[in-house]
């Protein structure tokens, strides 16, 4: 049968006092002076040992320090060494396995959040390139519609070229023949004048005589006086009405012969009679 610490204090404390009131007084003061020391001494000694720092295992907040599980479970069953060892084998064992467990569960998230951000990489790539290829697409198609176009316009330029240099050849072939002709005009001009103008010298000296032979004659005709006199001036009738200047040159025989009048009225020539085709009017 135990004692109670509590009870055998008391108890202790109860002999002490007695066998003090046994002593003789001046023992029992010595005594009592001792103790006095001795208490003083003491808690000199505990207020020292507080100022130094302990040292003590730094725990992590978590209860992980196995120095504190130690003390620990010392102070709580200082009788069982063995089960505590057990016990601390097995949490280190379970620590050890979710320390592994996290850091597996760290690999496998993290392969997964590499694995998300290249599949998002990779689609926002296809995304741009999808994007480029379409516009460069729709680019191709408008320049080729602009090509098709511009091919079109330039076949028609060629058309068109085509046509104008035929019509070009065509303008220069009747440039060409009217040239020619303005010039066989104008030879075939001078020929009529440089005639004409014999003709109207040697009829001048056929007049006056005439009008030297005639000059009793009282019946003359006035028309006839007034082309007379024109003629000595050097101008040259229409061989038709024989009062107007000859202005139109007959194609093809090409005399100079009639007036304007006169030659709409006629379809041939008067002095060699052939088929009148046109009519040309000269300003001389």
């Amino acid at each position: 049968m135990g004692i109670a610490p509590g009870g055998a204090a008391a108890a202790e404390g109860g002999w002490g006092e007695a066998a003090l009131s046994l002593l003789p007084p001046a023992a029992a003061a010595a005594n009592k002076r001792l103790k006095e020391q001795e208490l003083l001494i003491n808690s000199q000694i505990s207020s020292a040992a507080a100022d130094f720092p302990q040292n003590r295992p730094v725990s992590t907040g978590l209860g992980l320090s196995l120095d504190d599980r130690r003390l620990a479970a010392a102070s709580s069953s200082g009788d069982s060494p063995p089960l505590f060892l057990m016990l601390d084998d097995e949490i280190d064992r379970e620590l050890q396995r979710q320390e592994v467990e996290l850091d597996r569960f760290i690999k496998i998230k993290g392969e997964q959040l590499r694995q998300a951000i290249l599949e998002k990489v990779q689609s926002k790539h296809l995304e741009t390139l999808t994007s480029v290829e379409d516009r460069i697409l729709r680019r191709l198609r408008e320049k080729e519609v602009e090509v098709d176009s511009i091919n079109r316009k330039n076949r028609e330029l060629e058309e068109q070229m085509k046509q104008l240099t035929v019509e070009v050849g065509n303008w220069q072939s009747r440039a060409k023949y009217n040239e020619n002709m303005i010039s066989t005009l104008k030879f075939h001009l001078q020929q009529v004048v440089a005639q004409s103008r014999d003709s109207k010298e040697g009829c001048g000296d056929s007049e006056v005589d005439d009008t030297a032979s005639c000059c009793n004659v009282k019946a003359m005709d006035l028309q006839l006086v007034c082309r007379e006199s024109k003629e000595s001036k050097g101008q040259v009738y229409c061989r038709v009405c024989r009062v107007k200047e000859v202005c139109m040159l007959l194609l093809p025989c090409r005399h100079l012969c009639l007036c304007k009048d006169c030659e709409s009225k006629l379809g041939f020539c008067p002095v060699c009679h052939s088929s009148k085709v046109i009519g040309m009017e000269v300003y001389m």
